[in-house]
Protein backbone atom coordinates (compact mmCIF):
# COMPACT_ATOMS: atom_id res chain seq x y z
CA UNK A 1 0.00 0.00 0.00
CA UNK A 2 2.50 2.44 0.75
CA UNK A 3 4.41 1.51 -2.31
CA UNK A 4 1.53 2.19 -4.41
CA UNK A 5 0.82 5.60 -2.61
CA UNK A 6 4.41 6.70 -3.19
CA UNK A 7 4.17 5.73 -6.71
CA UNK A 8 1.10 7.72 -6.82
CA UNK A 9 2.59 10.74 -5.65
CA UNK A 10 5.56 10.33 -7.59
CA UNK A 11 3.59 10.53 -10.73
CA UNK A 12 1.57 13.54 -9.47
CA UNK A 13 4.42 15.35 -8.91
CA UNK A 14 5.72 14.38 -12.43
CA UNK A 15 2.40 15.96 -13.93
CA UNK A 16 2.49 19.03 -11.69
CA UNK A 17 6.34 19.61 -13.12
CA UNK A 18 5.84 19.15 -16.55
CA UNK A 19 2.07 20.93 -16.74
CA UNK A 20 3.80 23.85 -14.79
CA UNK A 21 6.68 24.15 -17.02
CA UNK A 22 4.44 24.70 -20.08
CA UNK A 23 1.88 27.21 -18.90
CA UNK A 24 3.18 30.54 -19.39
CA UNK A 25 3.53 32.68 -16.55
CA UNK A 26 0.30 34.98 -15.82
CA UNK A 27 0.40 38.51 -14.42
CA UNK A 28 -0.99 39.26 -11.57
CA UNK A 29 -4.65 40.70 -12.15
CA UNK A 30 -4.63 42.90 -8.66
CA UNK A 31 -7.92 40.05 -7.91
CA UNK A 32 -7.59 38.78 -4.58
CA UNK A 33 -8.08 35.07 -4.48
CA UNK A 34 -11.61 33.92 -2.82
CA UNK A 35 -11.52 32.59 0.60
CA UNK A 36 -13.18 29.35 0.89
CA UNK A 37 -15.14 29.18 4.07
CA UNK A 38 -14.28 26.28 7.33
CA UNK A 39 -18.03 24.62 5.98
CA UNK A 40 -16.36 24.21 2.28
CA UNK A 41 -13.50 22.00 3.21
CA UNK A 42 -13.12 18.51 3.60
CA UNK A 43 -12.12 16.72 7.00
CA UNK A 44 -8.86 15.23 6.41
CA UNK A 45 -9.19 13.52 9.87
CA UNK A 46 -6.78 10.41 10.26
CA UNK A 47 -9.24 7.24 11.24
CA UNK A 48 -9.26 3.53 10.69
CA UNK A 49 -8.61 1.64 7.27
CA UNK A 50 -9.01 -1.38 6.32
CA UNK A 51 -5.73 -3.52 5.31
CA UNK A 52 -6.09 -7.03 5.14
CA UNK A 53 -7.58 -10.15 6.50
CA UNK A 54 -5.81 -13.11 7.98
CA UNK A 55 -6.48 -17.05 9.70
CA UNK A 56 -4.60 -16.26 12.56
CA UNK A 57 -4.27 -13.62 15.12
CA UNK A 58 -0.60 -14.22 15.42
CA UNK A 59 -0.31 -13.71 11.40
CA UNK A 60 -2.35 -10.33 12.05
CA UNK A 61 -0.27 -8.75 15.01
CA UNK A 62 3.20 -9.75 13.43
CA UNK A 63 2.46 -8.01 10.14
CA UNK A 64 0.63 -5.09 12.38
CA UNK A 65 3.98 -4.92 14.18
CA UNK A 66 5.82 -5.31 10.77
CA UNK A 67 4.35 -2.10 9.18
CA UNK A 68 4.94 0.79 11.59
CA UNK A 69 1.72 2.29 12.25
CA UNK A 70 -1.15 2.24 15.16
CA UNK A 71 -3.13 -1.12 14.30
CA UNK A 72 -5.89 -3.28 15.71
CA UNK A 73 -6.95 -6.81 14.64
CA UNK A 74 -10.71 -7.61 15.11
CA UNK A 75 -12.11 -11.30 14.83
CA UNK A 76 -15.50 -11.51 12.47
CA UNK A 77 -16.94 -12.74 9.48
CA UNK A 78 -15.71 -12.05 6.06
CA UNK A 79 -17.40 -11.33 2.82
CA UNK A 80 -16.75 -15.11 2.11
CA UNK A 81 -18.48 -16.47 5.45
CA UNK A 82 -15.53 -17.35 7.14
CA UNK A 83 -14.52 -15.65 10.30
CA UNK A 84 -10.53 -14.08 10.03
CA UNK A 85 -8.47 -11.94 11.17
CA UNK A 86 -9.03 -8.23 10.14
CA UNK A 87 -6.36 -5.69 10.71
CA UNK A 88 -7.09 -2.31 10.59
CA UNK A 89 -4.46 0.71 10.38
CA UNK A 90 -4.53 3.82 11.79
CA UNK A 91 -3.71 6.72 9.58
Amino acid sequence: MRTRNALMGLALVGALAVGGTAMPAQAADGAAARQVAAGETRDATAHWHFYRAYWTKAACLTEGDALGYPYTCSYGKGNDGRYKWFLYLWY
